[in-house]
Order: C-alpha cells, then sequence, then structure tokens
C-alpha cells in the first residue's frame, strides 16, 4: 500500500518545570512527585539539587514499559535539562520487516498517551513519527507524511515545513503553542490543538538507525523551543495583568476627580483609602513588570540554546541535511516575540510613571486636606477659646449687677447673668473669626 512503512515508531517528548520563579520547595517536591509518577513504582530515581544542562534521573536511563498489546515495544527516557523535567516516550511496532499502514500510528499515540500523568503541568511537547521505506519503494515521501500525520490529527489542516535528515524527508507541522490563550485557559496552558509534529520518511534501515543516535540532541532542541513558547506565553499573561492594573489605577484617579469636583465633606477617609488601593497596585504592577523582564531573559537564553544546539545537530550530520525550515522558528523569537516583550515592558514603564504620579497627586492632596482640617481646628479653638474668656469675664459682674439696675433691658441682662453672658462671647467669637478672616 502507498502509505506503509517499516518499523513506524512514536517518540513523545514533553517537558515540565521542576521550578520556576517564587517556587517553594513543597512546589518543587510537588513538582517532581507529578513527573515520577508515570514511572514504573520500583524506578531507582536520582535527582540531586545540582544545576545541570543534561542529567540522566533514573537507573537504568531507559525504562522498558509493558503493554497488553504484544505486537508494541516502547520505553521511557527522562532527564532533567536545568530546571526542567524532560521525557522522552517511544512507542514503535515490534516487527522490523514488515510494513506497517500509517494508521498504526493511532495506535502508538494512544499507548503513549495511556503512559503519561494527567495531573502533571506540561510546559510543551513535540510528536516525532519516523519509519523507513520497503526496498525499491516508489512512494511520495509527503503522501506518506500526511497520512501519518492525520493518523494523529484528523481534523487539523496539513501545512509542512519541508527538508532533509540523513538521507531522510522531514517535515514539520505545528502552530507556535500559548500564543492566543488567555488567562481565561491559565489552568489548561496546552491546548489539544496546539501542537508540535516532527515526520521524518527514511528510505532504509540504516538511516533510522542512524538518526536513533540524535535524540538526545532532539530532547535539548525541542526543550529550548517548548521553553521559549512557554516564556512567550506567560508573557501575555504577564501583559493582561498589567493592563488591569492599569485599569484599576484609572478608576482611582477618576474617583479623585469626582471627589475634587464635588468637594465631598469626607475627602481625607476617601484620599487615604484611595491612596492605599494605589499603593496595593504598586507593588503588584511592580512584580508583574520584574517578571516581564524576567520573561524576556529566558526566551533570550533559550534562544541561544536553540540556535546552538541546531549547529551542533547539522554539524554531526556532517552536512547530510537541510534543516532551515528549523531555523524559521528562531527568527520567529528573534522578530516577534523578543520585540514585541520589549515593547510592552516600555509601554508598562509609562504605566508604572503615570502610577508613581497618581500616588504622588494623592498624598499632596491628602496633605493640604489634612493642613486645612488643622487650620480649621485652630480657628475653632481660637474662637471657642474667646468666646469662652469673655462668658468667664462677664459672668460675675453681670451677676452683681442684678441688684443695681432694674429698669430697661439691663434689668433682663442682669437677672439672666450667664444667658448674657453667653450671648456677648458668641458675639465676640463671631467678631473674631471675622477679623482672623479679614486679616489671612
Amino acid at each position: 500500500m502507498m502509505s506503509d512503512l517499516i518499523y513506524p515508531t512514536l517518540d513523545l517528548f514533553l517537558y515540565a518545570l521542576k521550578t520556576s520563579l517564587n517556587t517553594t520547595d513543597a512546589e518543587t517536591q510537588k513538582n517532581q512527585a507529578a513527573f515520577l509518577e508515570q514511572f514504573p513504582s520500583d524506578t531507582q530515581f536520582y535527582d540531586p539539587d545540582i544545576e545541570t544542562e543534561y542529567l540522566e534521573i533514573t537507573n537504568p536511563p531507559q525504562i522498558n514499559f509493558i503493554s497488553n498489546n504484544k505486537s508494541l515495544e516502547g520505553y521511557y527516557y527522562p532527564v532533567r535539562l536545568n530546571d526542567t523535567y524532560g521525557l522522552q516516550l517511544d512507542c514503535s511496532v515490534n516487527n522490523q520487516t514488515e510494513t506497517q499502514p500509517a494508521k498504526s500510528f493511532a495506535i502508538l499515540k494512544t499507548e503513549i498517551e495511556e503512559k503519561v500523568n494527567k495531573e502533571l503541568a506540561i510546559i510543551g511537547k513535540t510528536w516525532l513519527l519516523s519509519g523507513w521505506l520497503p526496498e525499491n519503494s516508489s512512494q511520495n515521501h509527503e503522501d506518506i507524511a500526511k497520512e501519518c500525520y492525520h493518523a494523529l490529527f484528523k481534523d487539523i489542516s496539513w501545512q509542512p515545513e519541508k527538508g532533509t535528515f540523513l538521507d531522510g524527508t522531514v517535515f514539520e507541522v505545528g502552530r507556535s503553542q500559548y500564543i492566543n490563550q488567555s488567562l481565561i485557559n491559565v489552568k489548561t496552558p496546552l491546548n489539544s490543538n496546539e501542537h508540535h509534529v516532527i515526520i521524518t520518511i527514511y528510505n532504509n534501515r540504516e538511516s533510522a538507525e542512524q538518526a536513533a543516535e540524535f535524540y538526545k540532541d532532539w530532547m535539548g532542541l525541542f526543550c529550548y523551543r517548548s521553553k521559549i513558547s512557554w516564556a512567550y506565553w506567560q508573557s501575555r499573561l504577564v501583559k493582561e495583568s498589567l493592563l488591569n492594573h492599569y485599569k484599576r489605577i484609572e478608576e482611582n484617579r477618576k474617583i479623585t476627580n469626582q471627589i475634587n469636583y464635588l468637594k465631598e465633606r469626607q475627602n481625607l477617609v476617601t484620599s487615604r483609602k484611595i491612596l492605599n488601593n494605589v499603593d496595593n497596585i504598586l507593588q503588584q504592577y511592580t512584580i508583574d513588570l520584574l517578571n516581564l523582564s524576567f520573561q524576556k531573559q529566558i526566551i533570550e537564553i533559550n534562544l541561544s540554546n536553540y540556535q546552538t544546539r541546531l549547529a551542533l545537530i547539522k554539524e554531526k550530520t556532517g552536512g547530510n541535511n537541510q534543516l532551515d525550515f528549523l531555523e524559521k522558528f528562531s527568527e520567529l523569537a528573534n522578530k516577534k516575540y523578543l520585540p514585541q516583550i520589549t515593547k510592552d515592558i516600555e509601554n508598562m514603564q509609562l504605566g508604572l510613571q503615570l502610577l508613581e504620579d497618581t500616588i504622588n497627586a494623592t498624598r499632596s492632596r491628602i496633605e493640604v486636606e489634612k493642613s486645612e482640617r488643622e487650620r480649621n481646628f485652630q480657628e475653632l479653638v481660637a474662637v471657642a477659646g474667646a468666646g469662652i474668656a469673655t462668658v468667664s469675664l462677664l459672668k460675675d459682674p453681670a451677676k452683681e449687677c442684678q441688684d443695681k439696675f432694674i429698669k430697661g433691658n439691663v434689668h433682663l441682662l442682669c437677672e439672666y447673668p450667664f444667658s448674657a453672658s453667653l450671648m456677648v462671647g458668641i458675639i465676640v467669637g463671631f467678631v473674631v473669626w471675622w477679623l482672623r478672616k479679614r486679616l489671612r
């Protein structure tokens, strides 16, 4: 049949963070436990707390898995690449002589997916399909690759990049993961429709066996690719968070302007509340802005590693390759991801300046309102003091006049000495307030 291959093999390279920014020891242990749950219970695991570019963390490095389907064989190959766990799950039809239909890859995929811990927080994955053609085959490589691809992803269009690798034809299909997602999907960062697939059709067994020596190189290359895509997606989430902070700032600015316009009596209390809100936003905004810069650094570091690893793969093949299509991802990161994040950082720094200006303006307003209240209190003390002093001075004389004057209004004032002195005190207080107003 036109789609038959010998020894169809499916490899899943998946990646999960062991540690990340602000990860606690408990979270690191949880990540490690989730990763280990995929392996047999008697697996000997070794993961020292050291920085390492590439570390095999089980003994033996490859762990065979048992399948209920006796026609299949496969293994786990777990490693740690600095702060990231990498896992290769390899599954193939246990027959290296007879051809197999392309639909065999669907069986292999089901087998692999049953081995993956569903609770594992994956940051990226790549499917690698391979097999070789029977001798003297005249089958078209792209037709075979397309049918193999649709055995895995039935509802997704075939739009491949094409190259060569070790006398085989290689195809890459996939969209950059995470780019169009938002905070709504944060709990499911790996959309099932987002994928990265490499399909290699070899002309003979020798080329396929030689290609198996490159698995460690693919492990590193796909890891760097996944971390770049993951960091860019994280930067989109951070940007969305920063924009939400900015909206909250604008809401507080509008409230402040409304207070000034209406001249509310509770200005000081409201302004203090706004200041506390903006202070809290400032802390969150600053953390997010630093996080945005951190994601940019992750992309820069892993982009450099990606380019270095790709160059080593090309060198290792002795020039027997045409892998320029893999460099398009580097161009995407260089021409879109990094410039976009750089521009976002610049824009969000302007937002930080606006936030700081809002805080300074609110603080100044509070100080003005506080000074005004203190001045009004001093006015009250001065006026009340003058009135009280007047009442104190007039109370006794008014009482003494009660026996001396018995007619007219004086009689009324002398008859009610306290009321009379209080009335005079109020008048004196008003005069004092009026004079202070005129002299201010």
